[in-house]
């Protein structure tokens, strides 16, 4: 069921035109690639050198590039390529504000817009459909002309202005330092939401895989709890986890750890929970935290199950994270993982457990704070043992019926399946 990570639907319009989107962040590319290729032709490039390769063997309309990459700039790579493709309709993305290179691009070759992360879908697609417009006129509303048009390397002057562009991005400027305003964070919080919500698989996707199965998630901005789960060739990944970090670094975080468990399962075919969970540690501390470690940053509590159905077999490793299961003769038994969370950049001590279907008849996946917040318990041994006693009343019930008694239970992040 690889096919699920893409979701094939059935297009609506026709691909008029082709964009081509560079950034050095491959988890950019594939969030930017899923979120448009419904309506454009995407190409994607993880650097200048990739992109300029591309545009020498696809028609390109539409260029978006990062300004900050290794080896050459979102600046520098417009300026090469536009005198060669001087009707590419182009723009420039960047998470900080490099005022005097943005000025720079659009003097030499002219820029359609520029653009401050993170961008928002539907404004990105009106963007680029405005862009694509005006560089790419319907053929109907195209005079014919017999003398030979030499193309302009920048827009008509009366679309957007040097002085315009100047004090756009001042303006943007000005709005990023503002950041911390009410509106604003709302704003931020808002788009990280919409974010980590487009990343998680949907209860119906875990029926594909496993018949019997629920997924219980409150989905709402002060949930730091995560999951994720996906498929390649006969092996299953399952995997729960919980950000402790404030409201903002955990949406990031949850959103990030998708992704990459997303490029780890389908890309880098990476199916060992020790090895999952060592290369997940060291890119969260690259990305968000740089080289230095700083034992006081956020921790993630995870687990991590692989079920290979070929041969009935699985590997569970966890990070202050447990499984809770019942055996066929309705026996209950916790599956602990390592008392100790995963810290970003430090290396993780993870033991893991194997056994097989025939071991267990139900799993679920609860993380250690939605034990404490659902039974309301500061012992967390009288926690755990109010949800031993509820899921030992629970478990013979239909899973879709189970979930449904422990959402009245408060359970706001609970996986559970049966085999």
């Amino acid at each position: 069921m690889e096919g699920v990570l893409d979701r094939t639907y059935k297009d609506e319009e026709v691909k008029k035109y082709s964009i081509l989107y560079v950034d050095d962040e491959e988890v950019n590319l594939r969030i930017f690639q899923r979120a448009f290729k419904r309506h454009y032709n995407v190409f994607t490039a993880e650097s200048g050198t990739d992109a300029i390769k591309i545009l020498e063997s696809q028609e390109i309309d539409l260029i978006m590039t990062d300004q900050r990459m290794p080896g050459m700039t979102g600046v520098e790579l417009l300026i090469k390529i536009v005198p060669q493709y001087p009707n590419i309709a182009r723009m420039i993305m960047t998470g900080f504000s490099d005022e005097d290179e943005i000025i720079r691009v659009d003097q030499e070759v002219g820029l359609d817009r520029f653009l401050v992360k993170p961008w928002n879908q539907e404004d990105l697609k009106e963007e680029f459909d405005k862009a694509l417009e005006i560089r790419n006129p319907k053929e109907e509303e195209k005079k014919p002309d017999v003398t030979p048009v030499v193309p302009k390397p920048t827009l008509d002057p009366g679309v957007k202005t040097k002085q315009e562009l100047k004090k756009e991005i001042i303006k943007s400027v000005e709005a990023r330092k503002n950041m911390m305003s009410t509106v604003n964070m709302d704003q931020v919080i808002e788009f990280n939401v919409s974010l980590r919500e487009s990343l998680l698989p949907r209860q119906e996707e875990l029926r594909l895989y496993i018949e019997d199965a629920f997924i219980l998630y409150e989905h709402n901005r002060v949930n730091h709890n995560g999951y994720w789960f996906g498929e390649v060739g006969n092996k299953l990944l399952i995997t729960s986890f919980n950000t402790n970090s404030g409201v903002i670094h955990a949406l990031t975080l949850n959103t990030f750890i998708c992704a990459t468990l997303m490029e780890l399962m389908y890309k880098d075919r990476i199916y060992d929970p020790r090895e999952i969970l060592s290369t997940l540690s060291i890119r969260i501390q690259n990305r968000f935290f740089g080289k230095k470690y700083d034992e006081n940053i956020c921790s993630v509590d995870i687990a991590l199950l692989v079920y290979d159905k070929h041969d009935e077999s699985l590997l569970f490793g966890g990070a202050n994270h447990s499984l809770y299961s019942f055996n066929k003769s309705g026996e209950f038994k916790t599956l602990s993982g390592n008392v100790a969370p995963l810290i970003p950049g430090v290396e993780p001590d993870i033991d893991v457990i194997q056994f097989d279907t025939f071991e267990v008849s139900e799993l679920y996946f609860i993380p250690n704070n939605v034990i404490d917040d659902s039974t309301k318990k500061s012992d967390s041994n009288s926690a755990l043992l109010s949800t031993q006693l509820l899921l030992e009343e629970l478990h013979k019930f239909p899973m879709i019926m189970q979930a449904k008694l422990l959402r009245e239970y408060r359970y706001k992040s609970l996986v559970g399946v049966r085999f």
